[in-house]
């Protein structure tokens, strides 16, 4: 028998940590890929840390014997080109062991800028978000996705990833994802390459 496929991700955060794993699946059932088993995400801060943390911090995530998707948010203040630091922490990785698989995908600008591209399924999981509030038609371009999602909603009402990352994830349209957003297009398509 054939042994299952493992993808391993870096993130950012513990939000993340929760609802990485869950795009990651979905990513892969929407794509009939059920031999892969995703991992336990490893929780390494943001982007600036790991880079400077790099070749420790993948040292730690190859010993999980598993494809590597590093899925960070790109916010930070030297966060310019996205596609070149993905292409950097590529080569990065290239040098420091040549076989491994890995990937880097970089949301822009947070990871909650995904739901702002997906106003139904957002509203479905934060329910409270009314009706007439209309969503950015760049959401690539908000610097607080997190704060945008709170100050949508009435007062008193705040989004908490921990709490709420994870379940819009399980509602967000791939379909309209895959149209829409360059960040998640990116990650798809890392995610089918490294499990291929």
């Amino acid at each position: 028998m054939k042994m299952p496929k493992r993808l391993l991700a870096i993130v950012e955060g513990e939000g993340d940590e929760r609802a990485v794993p869950v795009l990651l699946r979905r990513i892969l059932h929407a794509h009939q890929r059920f031999d892969v088993e995703v991992l336990h995400p490893q929780r390494r801060g943001e982007l600036p840390k790991v880079k400077a943390n790099f070749s420790r911090f993948f040292g730690a995530a190859i010993l999980e014997d598993a494809a590597i998707l590093c899925v960070l948010d790109f916010d930070c203040a030297d966060c310019i080109d996205v596609i070149t630091a993905e292409s950097d922490m590529r080569l990065e990785a290239a040098k420091l062991r040549p076989k491994q698989l890995f990937d880097a995908c970089f949301i822009v600008k947070e990871f909650e800028s995904l739901f702002l591209w997906d106003a139904e399924a957002t509203r479905q999981a934060l329910a409270l978000i009314p009706e007439s509030k209309e969503f950015p038609s760049q959401p690539e371009s908000i610097r607080d996705a997190k704060g945008w999602l709170s100050d949508a909603q009435p007062s008193g009402a705040a989004y908490k990833p921990t709490a709420h990352q994870a379940k819009v994830t399980a509602q967000l349209n791939l379909e309209k994802l895959a149209l829409c957003s360059p960040s998640y297009q990116r990650l798809e398509a890392a995610v089918l390459k490294l499990t291929a």
